[in-house]
């Protein structure tokens, strides 16, 4: 009767173990593969979490916007995907960045037990995917969690003593090595044109002004038709007096889709009045916009109706290097090895601005192609649509 006692007592104890520990680990089976994709990370640095045995919940939850993700301290851990933004990001193409971001962030701070880090690069982009909490200066928590950045914002998520790598650093002057002119756009032939937005077009007195009436930034194409396999420099020079708090001007390169629609990686300038600054924004047109901000230093530009301001895009090695006035301002490999065929300008949202300069030219010293630099130049801009390029301010 004893042991039979014994038998009941551990059955018992057996399966009430069994049912805590089942309570103490629930993974929502949309989140695991993230989850797994973590711990094959740490694995790899050489950290183990036996997460079954320890407990985690991490599941989705309706949370208080702006909040994409919060982690409890509890027992078991607890870790909340917000399911609205689960689902809005799958119309981005860097939605799986987008995803790993949020469920790394928070179970950095579960697992690794890291705090917020909102310290920056040297060229000001967040050092850290740990970056979030208060806002600070006005700035998105978006981090560029892609191509070559992604490693090393993994190595610095496991260590904090990462180096910074090299391609994050700020304030290298153009080389100056151009290529092979075979584009300008042609300033002399003066022409005029209203859109059904009340948009203005004008080319007059050696420049392209254009007056934009609707209340987001346009993209205007500048050369169309091109054909870049190989690496390329574009080169715009804009005078525009941004005013409004968020206002911008940029450049654009892209590369066909369809026959009808592109997509393409654009880099813009904007004015935060609050803080007094100049910001540098680079993006894609199918990203959660943008891909990445930094803080311009105050001797970079001075963007005025009267001073010329010169924005680039280089592509090496399929590599995407954008400038103001010759200076380095960031790097990205996003979709960069595409063929370019669109170049232009982003303008700014109930404002106007004047392109004195737009030309393109190709690195590759290859012969140039007689359909190329004779159709380009005489060309009239093409108008492409609306850009959304302002952030949304997510904390994690």
């Amino acid at each position: 009767m004893r042991k039979q006692n014994i038998f009941i007592f551990t059955l018992i104890s057996l399966l009430l173990f069994s049912c805590k520990k089942e309570d103490n680990y629930q993974v929502d089976a949309r989140l695991d593969p993230y989850l797994q994709l973590f711990l094959q990370e740490a694995e790899q640095r050489g950290f183990h979490f036996d997460v079954e045995e320890n407990g985690l919940l991490l599941q989705f939850a309706d949370l208080k916007k702006p909040t994409i993700g919060l982690c409890t301290y509890s027992d078991p851990l607890l870790v909340q995907i917000d399911r609205t933004y689960w689902k809005e990001v799958t119309q981005y193409n860097n939605c799986e960045d987008l995803r790993q971001d949020v469920v790394f962030h928070e179970l950095g701070h579960g697992l690794l037990n890291r705090k917020h880090d909102n310290s920056t690069l040297s060229n000001t982009e967040w050092k850290s995917i740990m970056c979030g909490g208060e806002t600070v200066r006005d700035r998105s928590w978006q981090v560029n969690f892609s191509g070559k950045r992604k490693k090393y914002y993994l190595d610095e998520l496991f260590n904090i003593k990462t180096p910074e790598p090299s391609f994050t650093k700020y304030g290298a002057k153009f080389s100056g090595e151009k290529g092979e002119l075979i584009a300008a756009y042609n300033f002399s032939k003066e022409k005029y044109l209203t859109d059904a937005d009340g948009n203005i077009y004008n080319v007059s007195d050696n420049m392209y002004k254009i007056t934009t009436n609707s209340d987001y930034n346009n993209i205007v194409y500048l050369h169309t038709k091109g054909n870049f396999t190989s690496d390329f420099y574009y080169e715009i020079k804009v005078k525009t007096d941004l005013i409004g708090n968020g206002d911008c001007v940029g450049i654009i390169a892209s590369y066909p889709l369809s026959d009808t629609t592109s997509a393409g990686n654009y880099f813009y300038i904007s004015k935060n009045n609050t803080y007094k600054d100049f910001r540098a924004c680079a993006g894609h047109m199918q990203c959660l916009p943008p891909i990445a901000e930094v803080i311009l230093q105050n001797d970079v530009c001075n963007l005025s109706n009267s001073t010329e301001t010169t924005l680039a895009i280089e592509r090496t090695n399929d590599e995407l290097y954008f400038y103001v006035n010759d200076q380095l301002i960031y790097r990205n490999d996003y979709m960069a090895d595409q063929t370019y065929i669109n170049f232009g300008v982003v303008t700014p949202a109930k404002n106007t601005v004047a392109i004195t300069s737009s030309k393109c030219y190709d690195k590759s010293n290859r012969t140039l192609k007689s359909e190329t630099g004779n159709t380009l130049s005489s060309e009239f801009a093409k108008f492409d649509g609306k850009l959304s390029i302002h952030p949304s301010n997510t904390i994690k």
